[in-house]
């Protein structure tokens, strides 16, 4: 069953993408995933439910990804990185890709930004507790992580270029780093 719910989710995230979440409809996601219509309905109560659940699914692929490579790195600026690579620079070459993602990153409705400020928050929490194995001045890791996520979003939400947004990753990762203790 999970199974089933993923690929709808799946299918439901290229159908944004192509359509945007407002012109999408259930049916496009049903076809997308090759599913009847009433299939989705079982899994999915409507579209909001689905925007909610991709974003979650989207944001828990992305933190999965991000600890499973801070588990195998040791140093800081790498764990930053690894962090920029899975959470920021991938989230912008989606939103680039297509025209319509934007709508899909940035929640589109109510309950979609509220989805999305619950995968910031669990994105800083996870942040916060890796950056509490360092010791830094005049910041607490909390602060820092709270930086981090907000910021890195902000940078990514105005770079004009992956390239831009590679080198104001690498200034933000030197601004944490100097601030080590």
């Amino acid at each position: 069953m999970e199974n089933l719910r993923e690929k709808i989710l799946e299918a439901a995230i290229q159908a944004f993408m192509r359509y945007g979440v407002g012109r999408t409809r259930m049916h496009d996601i049903a076809s997308e995933a090759g599913v009847a219509r009433q299939t989705v309905y079982s899994n999915y109560k409507n579209k909001t439910e689905i925007l909610c659940a991709c974003i979650s699914y989207f944001s828990e692929q992305s933190l999965t990804a991000i600890q499973g490579e801070w588990a195998q790195l040791e140093t800081l600026e790498d764990k930053l990185n690894a962090y920029h690579e899975h959470a920021i620079i991938a989230s912008f070459k989606v939103i680039t890709a297509s025209e319509e993602a934007r709508d899909m990153v940035g929640g589109f409705n109510e309950e979609g930004k509220a989805a999305t400020l619950r995968a910031q928050q669990t994105k800083i929490t996870a942040c916060a507790d890796m950056l509490s194995d360092y010791t830094f001045t005049q910041q607490s890791p909390q602060q820092l992580a709270e930086y981090l996520v907000l910021s890195s979003l902000g940078i990514r939400d105005h770079a004009q270029s992956e390239d831009q947004l590679r080198q104001l990753l690498n200034t933000q990762t030197k601004g944490i780093l100097a601030l080590l203790a």
